[in-house]
């Protein structure tokens, strides 16, 4: 749901809480909220405590300031200061039943929230994703962490990522969706057929390398996996890092599978073994006559 509310916003998507909250995996978001939960048990039974030791000391005074015998007997003996320690302690207990109060609309909220979150993420993202893939030009498509590097989009934030193009030319597709949704192209294969200075210089074939980092740690277990695509452009290095996939750390390796299947279907023309769906051709243009 958070997704679903902030992805049309540039701005939104690229604060910090929104980036933290998808960044977490099920699990994690899972166990922050048994935490969240468990912490609030462990106040509420100290704040049960307290409300009795305030209504044992309220008691205490109420039975010492009547008329009955207990009354008459310790009536008297009751000093000042320990009148002073009961109102302070009142005072305390009504302090922890309000908070307890908030605790309890916070983490009522939180768990409803992660349960709407979970059930709403995974219909819609889904959705989108199997429409993007649905296209004849799109082989794969998911839901993951732009981290930056590339040379026109300085603000990290999560996107949608697909591998689209055309067999001889493919590329790897940043997408911020809109409703006017921009892309920001890495070409896996930069091919130019002109032959001016200018382009000796800066328009030579792109060198295209990716790999594997676990640099991005996980809130509860161990390390995450991002994927660093390096490639040059106009003569320039960039190296671009994308993580927290939608799907967790085995759709990270099977990005780095298909990237490398896709260039090499492109270098050879020869079709990866097995379920594959290969990019449309390129479309020759009609010589002029």
């Amino acid at each position: 749901m958070l997704w679903s509310l902030t992805k049309w916003n540039h701005r939104l998507s690229t604060t910090r809480l929104v980036r933290w909250w998808l960044r977490m995996t099920v699990i994690d978001r899972f166990i922050l909220v048994i935490v969240y939960n468990f912490l609030f048990l462990v106040y509420s039974f100290f704040a049960f405590i307290l409300w009795l030791m305030n209504y044992g000391g309220r008691a205490l005074v109420g039975a010492a300031a009547s008329d009955s015998l207990f009354g008459s007997v310790i009536g008297d003996s009751i000093p000042v200061g320990l009148r002073f320690v009961l109102g302070l302690l009142n005072f305390v207990s009504g302090v922890a039943v309000f908070f307890e109060f908030i605790f309890l609309i916070v983490v009522f909220g939180l768990s409803v929230f992660f349960i709407v979150d979970l059930i709403w993420d995974f219909l819609n993202t889904r959705k989108d994703l199997a429409n993007i893939v649905s296209k004849e030009d799109v082989i794969l498509a998911t839901r993951g962490e732009y981290v930056g590097g590339h040379p026109t989009l300085p603000h990290a934030r999560f996107v949608y990522l697909v591998i689209s193009g055309t067999q001889q030319n493919p590329y790897v597709g940043i997408i911020l969706p809109g409703f006017q949704p921009v892309v920001y192209k890495i070409p896996l294969i930069d091919i130019t057929n002109t032959k001016s200075g200018i382009d000796e210089k800066f328009g030579k074939p792109g060198i295209f390398n990716f790999s594997l980092t676990s640099i991005t740690p996980s809130m509860w277990k161990g390390s995450r996996t991002s994927i660093n695509i390096e490639y040059a452009l106009t003569g320039r290095k960039y190296v671009v890092e994308i993580g927290s996939f939608i799907r967790g750390n085995d759709e990270v390796q099977m990005w780095k599978n298909y990237l490398t299947c896709a260039r090499a279907e492109a270098d050879t023309g020869k079709k990866p073994y097995g379920q594959w769906k290969s990019l449309p051709e390129e479309k020759k243009k009609a010589s002029k006559k």
